[in-house]
């Protein structure tokens, strides 16, 4: 019996330290949502046919700033395609308003097609423990300037502030060499 108890105590603490260890020791600490035009956020495009060739148009966009803190003490990620990576994940009513917004699910990467525009990612492949790391994700919704080559206009000012108060209807997944390691879920409690 004393060595069932001992053996049950055992497994017990060999699940227990199982299931610490596999908890991501990555945290969640600012996330910002903002709609801009400015080029050093946002870029620019250029224009390569017409009369105004060799111009520039700044895109109006939906801007995620995140920070990500790693509270391990094992540096994280690393470079290349051994790097960390964020996405957006929206739910079912950030899809509609996005939809609404500009006529497709701007946060599927093929919808973009045919659009003149597009979106952006900067971020830190490596977190360093007890160290932040930063993450911008771009996601264009039109020009305010008539162009053929942008034919995707701004949309309303009623539009885009109802994406603004509604995006962070979503979860930003992490993930590490192709694999989900965590994700936070960003809608406001």
């Amino acid at each position: 019996m004393k060595r069932f108890i001992m053996l049950s105590g055992l497994i017990l603490l060999f699940t227990l330290l199982t299931a610490c260890s596999s908890k991501s020791s990555l945290e969640l600490v600012k996330s910002k949502v903002d709609i801009a035009n400015d080029k050093s956020k946002v870029g620019a495009i250029g224009i390569t046919e017409g009369d105004k060739k060799g111009q520039e148009l700044v895109p109006t966009a939906l801007y995620y700033e995140f920070e990500i803190k790693n509270n391990g003490n094992k540096k994280i990620g690393g470079i290349g395609d051994k790097g960390l990576q964020v996405k957006i994940e929206p739910n079912d009513k950030l899809v509609a308003i996005s939809k609404e917004t500009v006529g497709f699910n701007f946060f599927e990467p093929s919808s973009y097609n045919e659009t003149g525009v597009g979106y952006g990612a900067s971020f830190d492949g490596e977190i360093l423990p007890n160290k932040n790391g930063k993450y911008i994700l771009t996601f264009d919704l039109g020009v305010s300037e008539e162009n053929p080559q942008v034919p995707l206009r701004v949309p309303s000012k009623e539009k885009l502030n109802k994406l603004k108060d509604n995006a962070l209807d979503a979860s930003l997944i992490v993930t590490l060499d192709g694999k989900e390691i965590t994700r936070f879920n960003l809608k406001k409690e």
